[in-house]
């Protein structure tokens, strides 16, 4: 169970589960990591709508105020910033070193054991760019598996005009999720589910500046006064869908080098039929959702049809029982290079039916972590 009570649901929010119940869905209150409550010196949200520009009340639970300050306050963890990694070396039996970028020079770091985390985009890139004689096509791609089977997740959000005043500029984002086509059969005649939520904040239209920018027409004092008449009237659903592993879908290194002369990563995306269809079903629900709020003027909708969405990625070090077609074991291990081990979102198989991949990414890395401590405990 989680260890806080949920969030209370907004106004604005409370009209679009409303209108998602009435279709059928099941909203259910979003796992998020804000505070519900005061906790030790961080606290309670203030539900200010302001996520995702930064929370300067520290309750929204970033990285800096939750894992970095408590492994700074640890004797034995030294936490560097402004260090670019720029490869590992290998001794053919083991991966010897981390040379990096650090104070306008290059420095080598050792360890018994080196652990990655660089994301489904960087990871592949820095074992690509690892490549050495014992390694010639990059370092654990033995069964050329590293930067394939990328997955992105599948997105489209449909936006409009509400006829009241909801203040939907305040509030969590998505602090409701209805989760009825998460399983991989869920949509009729599709493989792979998705699921719905709000997305107001997502859009990036909770200030006065995306309104006067997307939402009102005009200009001077018409303007003006329009922009008062619309602000927090807009309402906004997305879909998140299932991104399925395929071969024109990959990462690998591009032409382009960066400042140490490093080629950076180059994306591959590829949306299959399968793909459209489940964002053809994704979109035709959202605008269900929006019409069934009471709400008609829709002044917006885009997906991962018109661009690309890096919001969550997936894939390209996938784990798996067999070297031959994956790059780490189910504990996250290299199956070829015994001390490396890869602990982020590259490591998916699949990506699930539009599920943000953070609390599995941590799931993954205590294993692992759990399987090293005790292999290490009994040598």
């Amino acid at each position: 169970p989680f260890r806080l009570r949920e969030h209370p649901i907004s106004f604005a929010i409370q009209t679009l589960a409303k209108a998602a119940q009435s279709l059928g869905l099941s909203p259910t209150p979003n796992s998020l990591a804000v505070l519900s409550e005061a906790s030790e010196d961080r606290p309670a949200c203030n539900y200010c709508g302001g996520c995702l520009r930064g929370c300067m009340l520290t309750d929204k639970g970033t990285v800096d105020v939750t894992y970095l300050r408590r492994a700074e306050a640890m004797p034995n963890v030294t936490v560097k910033s402004g260090v670019e990694v720029l490869r590992l070396e290998s001794d053919g039996t083991r991966v010897t070193g981390v040379i990096a970028h650090e104070a306008g020079q290059e420095v080598r770091y050792t360890a018994p054991v080196v652990i990655v985390a660089c994301g489904a985009i960087q990871t592949p890139r820095l074992l690509l760019n690892s490549a050495n004689s014992y390694s010639p096509h990059g370092l654990a791609n033995d069964s050329g598996q590293v930067g394939r089977n990328f997955m992105e997740t599948l997105l489209t959000t449909t936006s409009a005009l509400h006829p009241d005043n909801l203040g939907s500029h305040r509030g969590l984002p998505v602090d409701w999720v209805a989760w009825d086509f998460n399983a991989p059969d869920a949509i009729p005649d599709v493989i792979g589910g998705c699921r719905f939520g709000p997305a107001m904040a997502e859009s990036d239209l909770v200030g006065p500046v995306a309104y006067a920018s997307r939402v009102v027409d005009g200009w001077g004092l018409s303007h003006k006064r329009a922009m008062r008449q619309a602000f927090g009237r807009v309402v906004s659903i997305a879909g998140l869908g299932e991104s399925l592993p395929h071969e024109n879908s990959y990462v690998d290194l591009s032409d382009r080098k960066d400042r140490h002369g490093l080629p950076v990563a180059r994306i591959h995306s590829y949306l299959d039929d399968m793909a459209l269809k489940r964002l053809r079903f994704m979109t035709e629900t959202c605008r269900d959702i929006i019409a069934a709020s009471g709400a008609s003027d829709i002044f917006e909708e885009f997906s991962s049809v018109d661009a690309f969405s890096s919001t969550h990625v997936f894939g390209t070090c996938r784990m798996g029982l067999s070297e031959a077609d994956s790059v780490v074991d189910p504990n996250c291990r290299s199956h070829r290079w015994p001390n490396l081990y890869i602990v982020d979102a590259s490591v998916f198989p699949s990506s699930g039916g539009g599920e943000a991949p953070g609390l599995t990414m941590q799931a993954l890395a205590l294993r692992a972590m759990d399987m090293l401590i005790k292999e290490r405990a009994s040598t």
